[in-house]
């Protein structure tokens, strides 16, 4: 299973985004994670669809959209205009989640749902089969710099589990805290996304493809591991 790197770029240099972009965009990244929020739902502002989709003609890979705001069905349209390839919806905030997933699927985007650290699997039972990507969040969504909440790792084993007892393709992607510390254990409980901020990615060098390049021989020896 293929571990992807996925950086988060509210944790980039804001003030040479395109640049950082590139420079992560050659280095080989597999997609870009933009966390969009309206100060609503969560009590802080982030990226906007407007500055991503300015962003959108740095790079031929994938946008991967958290729509961490109050009502993320109503954003839809707006974010498959500006460029977003996987739509992923916060999932306490999205009472009509079946209609919102197919609405996605008709812009032709991926649909991945987010689930907060309290919210039971079993709120994903029947939408599972319908979405390309689940997020845990191994943090309460809103702010950087919290501490990983280690409970998540049995989550991730478990929802790991119920996609391949349904013989799904699902990706699980992990959020919060995602860096040395715990790329073993995320990727060994069934991970296969990883969402990368300051202390994953960015504080890592001041050059882009080296820090890149860090975070893979990470994850090589944490795959290695995860398999002895």
């Amino acid at each position: 299973m293929k571990i992807k790197i996925n950086p988060s770029m509210v944790c980039a240099d804001l003030s040479i985004l395109g640049q950082q972009i590139k420079g992560l965009d050659a280095a080989g990244v597999d997609l870009f994670h933009w966390d969009i929020m309206d100060g609503v739902y969560v009590h802080n502002f982030c990226l906007t669809l407007a500055i991503m989709a300015a962003c959108r003609q740095f790079t031929e890979r994938p946008f991967d959209v958290h729509l961490c705001i109050s009502d993320p069905a109503s954003f839809i349209t707006e974010c498959a205009e500006a460029g977003g390839d996987i739509i992923s919806l916060q999932l306490e905030t999205t009472p009509h989640l079946h209609r919102s997933v197919e609405q996605i699927h008709k812009y032709g985007k991926q649909a991945g749902v987010v689930v907060n650290p309290s919210t039971p699997l079993a709120h994903l039972d029947t939408i599972l089969s319908e979405v390309q990507m689940v997020t845990i969040m191994t943090v309460d969504v809103g702010f950087a710099g919290q501490n990983f909440i280690y409970p998540m790792l049995d989550k991730i084993t478990l929802l790991r589990d119920i996609i391949d007892e349904r013989g799904l393709e699902v990706d699980i992607q992990v959020d919060g805290q995602i860096n040395a510390k715990t790329f073993k254990q995320v990727i060994h409980a069934g991970a296969n996304v990883l969402v990368l901020g300051t202390s994953g990615l960015f504080s890592l060098s001041d050059d882009i493809g080296n820090a890149v390049q860090s975070v893979r021989d990470q994850i090589l020896f944490a795959v290695s591991g995860s398999l002895t």
